[in-house]
This record gives structure tokens, C-alpha cells and sequence, in this order.
């Protein structure tokens, strides 16, 4: 948080960051958030949106706070870099890469970074992905807890067999798509073919990518 700032100064500056990043923690104190207090710091928040779509393992830096265990290796920032910077990515990598858990953390990551995105995650088979997608999440919020914060949790739905859907405070949303002719005409911003070989090429070819109208495909 600190090289962050030290680095990129004109960046996510208020009272309350001054506050929390004080050695005196007397000093702490409830602040309310009001839509002026917003509004005051729009042109920062804004700057800093900007700069976490360019860099979105800072961004995960960030949120996990400064007392999280977890850190990024150096190739897991260079997989999210290029998948967020790309519209397109390809990626063949060997078991225990993290293929998946990266994946489906860049696709939190722009839910989180472009209000109202629209993003799927598809494989071989709905259940399938359903069971990927539930155990990335969950392992993904449980590290990185700023996460849960941005999720409107009545409208998610983690426990179903074969349906995951996560909608966020934003208006963005996260879902299962069924790698099938019934999910034809659907649309979507972008996404994750989990396991890409699992999936039948026509179905690939002539449902799952006519959905994707911009962003991220893995």
C-alpha cells in the first residue's frame, strides 16, 4: 500500500487513507461516507480505477490489506496484467499454475473495475464449471476478504449444482454459461472457456463466442 502510493503519488489521496496510514493510531476515527465526501474525492477514485485496470495485481494488493499472508508470484502478475490489458488470451499451462484461480480472480477483478460488465465462465460442462467456479470464488474471498464487500450478497448464488451467479454492488454480474445450443443468443462482455479442450468446437465457435462483445476470453 505504501510502495503504491510512494510510487504513483497523485493516486487514491484522502483523510481517511492519512488516517488509517498514520503511526499514531489514536488518531483513528469513524468517518461516515457521504455522496459528498465522493464526490470530493471522484477525480482520485477515478485515477485510481484507471490505474488498477492497467495493473489489476496492484489492485489485489490493495485489497487484500496490509496484514494478508497472500502475495502474487511474479508470473501470476504477468498472467493478470496480460488477460486484463488483452481482449483475447490464450493460455496452455501445466497443472498447478493457478490456470484456473487466475482466471477467475481477473474476472472478479474487472466485475469489480467496470461497473455493469457482464461476464461468464463455461467449460466442457455446466456442472463442471458450476464446481470450478464455487471453489475459486470461495477460495478468492476467503484471501482476499474486500472482495465480500462488493458483492450483493441477496442476489448471489454460490450453492446451486450446476448455477453460480454473482452479482456485485455495481450492477456487474458473474454467471455460469452452458456450453450448449440453448445458451444461443446470449450476451456477454467477456469470460472464461474453462478447459478450453473439453468444449466442442462448433459449440465454441458458433454459441459461446458470438456471445462476447468485448473484454476477456481465457
Amino acid at each position: 500500500m505504501n510502495n503504491l502510493l510512494e510510487n504513483h503519488p497523485d493516486i487514491i489521496k484522502s483523510e481517511s487513507l492519512d488516517l488509517l496510514l498514520a503511526d499514531d493510531t489514536k488518531q483513528l476515527q469513524k468517518m461516515e461516507i457521504t455522496p459528498d465526501r465522493i464526490k470530493a474525492q471522484l477525480d482520485e477514485i477515478t485515477k485510481a480505477a484507471s490505474f488498477w485496470r492497467e495493473y489489476p495485481d496492484k489492485f489485489i494488493d490493495f485489497m487484500k490489506g496490509p496484514n494478508s499472508k497472500f502475495n502474487l508470484f511474479f508470473y501470476q502478475r504477468v498472467f493478470l496484467r496480460s488477460v486484463m490489458r488483452n481482449r483475447y488470451a490464450y493460455a496452455t499451462f501445466p497443472r498447478a499454475y493457478s490456470k484456473s484461480f487466475l482466471s477467475i480472480m481477473a474476472l472478479l477483478t474487472r466485475c469489480i473495475l467496470y461497473p455493469g460488465a457482464k461476464l461468464f465462465i463455461t467449460s466442457g460442462g455446466k456442472e463442471q464449471a458450476a464446481n470450478i467456479a464455487r471453489e475459486k470464488i470461495d477460495e478468492i474471498l476467503d484471501l482476499i476478504p474486500g472482495f465480500k464487500r462488493e458483492i450483493d450478497w441477496k442476489q448471489t448464488n454460490l450453492g446451486g449444482k450446476d448455477y453460480v451467479r454473482v452479482v456485485f454492488k455495481n450492477g456487474s454480474k458473474l454467471d455460469i454459461v452452458a456450453a450448449s445450443q440453448r445458451t444461443r443468443g446470449g450476451r456477454r462482455h467477456g469470460g472464461l472457456i474453462e478447459e478450453a479442450i473439453l468444449v466442442d468446437g462448433v459449440l465454441l465457435n458458433e454459441v459461446i463466442l458470438p456471445q462476447h462483445i468485448g473484454g476477456m476470453v481465457a
